[in-house]
């Protein structure tokens, strides 16, 4: 989790621009370094690119916690509820759950 890997990740994105998982890799290690914002839009990309792609919901939904927007948790857990359900990913959904309990608290905190 570092900026060399940032790095590493952009330059193998040069050569596959729409490389899911690298896309995904590069919104993590943005959100490992705090740099939320800038793992919110890598994160997007990759559900432009592949609406299924489920694990990235709870990541995405994860961000936008952090960045106190209830609103926008709400909208991406409810847009990734059939990819993790058609997953199959008993953990994935039980992350989905987990967020969306929080929800109301979230919701009094930004109140």
């Amino acid at each position: 989790m570092s900026e060399a890997r940032i790095e590493a990740f952009k330059q193998l994105l040069e050569q596959e621009p729409n490389d899911t998982m690298l896309l995904f890799s590069l919104g993590n290690e943005y959100f490992q370094l705090g740099k939320v914002s800038e793992a919110i839009a890598y994160f997007e990309k990759v559900l432009d690119i592949d609406p299924e792609y489920a694990a990235v919901y709870v990541h995405l939904a994860r961000a936008y916690e952090q960045m106190k927007q209830p609103q926008m948790v709400r909208q991406t857990l409810e847009r990734g509820w059939g990819p993790a359900e058609r997953s199959g990913d008993k953990n994935l959904i039980a992350q989905v759950e987990e967020i969306w309990k929080r929800l109301p608290e979230m919701s009094s905190d930004s109140a």
